[in-house]
């Protein structure tokens, strides 16, 4: 029958690896697996690592730990080391390897002394912690673009041609005279009531009695010649554009 150390080479040497290839991936000094090849368990470790590492070992090579840490139990025996686990309630637990289980079904996981429900209550304050901070970088975040956000331009409006003033006395008869075909509108600016808003043809002529201020639109100023009375009063502007006769 095959000794727990020849079951553990054969299995290392059916994988295809070296002692220092499994002591890299199951972070075992290659020493300790050396002697479990040599099926020595007379390392300087408590039966509790032993078992352990063993265990952790076991597991790597695809074979049944259990059965190999029953096996390593009676070896201890044997040398005269305790076969049974002392108890370790003040110790915590203790892992082998990176993918080791814990070492006895139902016993209660621990880590550096802490408790389950130690563990518990400081995962949940540095959550509670974490989603804190989160809040408050969200709510600078907010603060800084309502802040520094630059206000809106005005929306541009077509310009629009200033209106000119003319001049001239009350109370009198205003004569537009087309010098080319263009349109005019007249309103007076008292009430808003509009005088003459058409086309005039080249040489047509219109007259309006003044009551205040007049509003005068034209399309082409260098083609309307504007008389007031008789006299003539030139016209503020050569394009299209809108003035107003005092």
């Amino acid at each position: 029958m095959q000794t727990i150390g020849e079951r553990l080479e054969e299995a290392r040497k059916r994988k295809g690896i070296s002692i220092r290839e499994a002591a890299e991936t199951t972070k075992i000094r290659g020493d300790y697996l050396q002697k479990f090849e040599a099926n020595s368990f007379a390392i300087d470790l408590p039966p509790l690592y032993i078992r352990g590492f063993v265990r952790s070992y076991a597991r790597f090579l695809e074979l049944d730990p259990e059965r190999f840490v029953s096996d390593v139990d009676a070896a201890l025996a044997r040398e005269g080391k305790p076969s049974r686990r002392e108890p370790r309630e003040a110790l915590g637990r203790v892992e082998f390897g990176s993918d080791a289980r814990a070492s006895d079904a139902g016993e209660p996981a621990s880590t550096g002394g802490r408790s389950a429900s130690d563990q518990a209550l400081l995962l949940k304050f540095g959550l509670l912690g974490g989603g804190a901070l989160v809040a408050i970088v969200i709510i600078i975040l907010l603060i800084n673009v309502l802040f520094n956000r630059a206000p809106a331009k005005p929306a541009q409006q077509t310009a629009t041609p200033p209106a000119a003033t003319v001049q001239a006395d009350p109370a009198q008869t205003l004569t537009l005279t087309a010098i080319e075909s263009t349109r005019v509108k007249v309103v007076q600016d008292l009430d808003g009531a509009p005088l003459f808003n058409g086309a005039l043809a080249r040489g047509e002529a219109k007259s309006f009695k003044k009551q205040g201020k007049l509003l005068i639109t034209v399309e082409a100023g260098k083609n309307l010649r504007m008389e007031v009375n008789g006299r003539n009063y030139p016209v503020p502007l050569d394009g299209y554009g809108r003035f107003a006769l005092d």
